[in-house]
């Protein structure tokens, strides 16, 4: 079983169904919503560039961490043509120690923070942030919502069938870790009719506004916003996603 990643980077953008544009007007709307006018970007869990894409077409200076060398591969392709104004590094958003000091925000999108799967995750990525953010600067993140990994995704498989490839994408809830297992199959073409089959597994952590609170306050953060996705109302019972705003105190 193969890193999370490793195998979907190359499909990435054509199974996700997201609209990018949208969801990073959405994350403007909110740095607007909480008077932040930024013009260095950290971007964590930046996967193939997507919101990135649509951050330097604004004109945004970014630096963008991803701990996929495929997935960056991916987003190199995509947007080697802004490389006067991205920096893009591949590491473990846990381990980030930055020599650069000065964003004035950082974003994590597309519940990348649901991939921290222990407290001690939690407190190393925010205060790595807190170490690259300036004072009072912004952090935004979604998360995975309850609804989602436990009804949504919970036990459920889909399976998909294109003319160069194929996947299986089966889940497992686990309530006594509180994590959701997805086992992603892909089979692909090679000579001769055969299939390669290649596997790789993730795991996403259910982890509570309450939870969330705790951490930001235990790292040098204050939750300012918690609403659900895409919107600015609090979350609803069956909501796929949790927005917060937290600021770092100066």
């Amino acid at each position: 079983m193969d890193l999370a990643y490793s195998n979907l980077a190359q499909y990435y953008d054509r199974l996700m169904e997201a609209d990018y544009p949208a969801w990073a007007r959405y994350i403007r709307s909110l740095w607007q919503m909480f008077g932040s006018e930024p013009k260095r970007i950290l971007e964590l869990g930046c996967g193939t560039g997507n919101v990135t894409e649509v951050l330097l077409g604004w004109g945004h200076i970014i630096t963008a961490v991803d701990q996929s060398q495929p997935m960056l591969e991916e987003a190199r392709r995509k947007l080697g043509r802004h490389s006067d104004r991205l920096q893009l590094i591949n590491k473990d958003m846990r381990d980030l120690a930055l020599t650069d000091q000065d964003f004035d925000l950082a974003i994590c999108a597309c519940d990348g923070f649901n991939y921290l799967l222990d407290r001690d995750s939690w407190t190393r990525t925010l205060r790595g942030i807190a170490g690259c953010v300036k004072p009072g600067g912004l952090l935004l993140f979604d998360l995975n919502s309850a609804w989602k990994l436990q009804e949504l995704y919970g036990q459920n498989s889909y399976a998909e069938l294109y003319e160069d490839f194929a996947y299986f994408w089966d889940n497992h809830w686990e309530p006594d870790t509180g994590q959701c297992r997805m086992e992603l199959t892909f089979f692909v073409p090679e000579a001769e009719g055969l299939y390669q089959r290649l596997c790789e597994e993730h795991r996403q952590k259910l982890w509570l506004p309450e939870d969330v609170n705790g951490f930001l306050r235990d790292t040098g953060w204050v939750c300012r916003g918690y609403f659900g996705f895409p919107g600015f109302e609090p979350p609803q019972p069956e909501s796929e996603r949790w927005q917060f705003v937290a600021s770092l105190l100066a």
